[in-house]
């Protein structure tokens, strides 16, 4: 898989994310996240293959939250770094995320509870 691949999982779209996400890469992230939100109501953003995040792309996170809410979708995180796991604690996105520590684990939740939506 290489980074901004998607694949989806049960009702979810899964995106990698690259090893970087910084000002270089961070406008592309956003473009890719716009376009997974435009067919998918759920997104797991994959950090197994990142080790950096900088505060724009916490904003590019942060952006695509509030507009996956205002459409009823959701977003969560899985496979952070002890390191990306710090800065979202440091910054408090930790509280705003749902995040998991694997893949397996977050789409078993995720797609459970948009069962459970589709249900109710």
């Amino acid at each position: 898989m290489t980074p901004y691949d998607t694949h989806v999982a049960g009702s979810t779209a899964v995106l990698e994310l690259p090893p970087r996400v910084d000002s270089e890469t961070s406008l592309h992230l956003e473009q890719k996240l716009k376009e997974v939100m435009e067919h998918h109501s759920t997104i797991l953003c994959d950090f197994s293959q990142n080790s950096y995040i900088s505060s724009l792309g916490l904003r590019v996170l942060l952006g695509t939250s509030k507009n996956m809410r205002k459409t009823g979708g959701t977003i969560g995180l899985c496979a952070l770094s002890p390191y990306v796991q710090e800065i979202f604690d440091i910054s408090g996105f930790s509280k705003i995320f749902q995040i998991y520590a694997t893949e397996s684990d977050a789409l078993l939740e995720l797609n459970q509870t948009k069962a459970q939506q589709g249900e109710g």
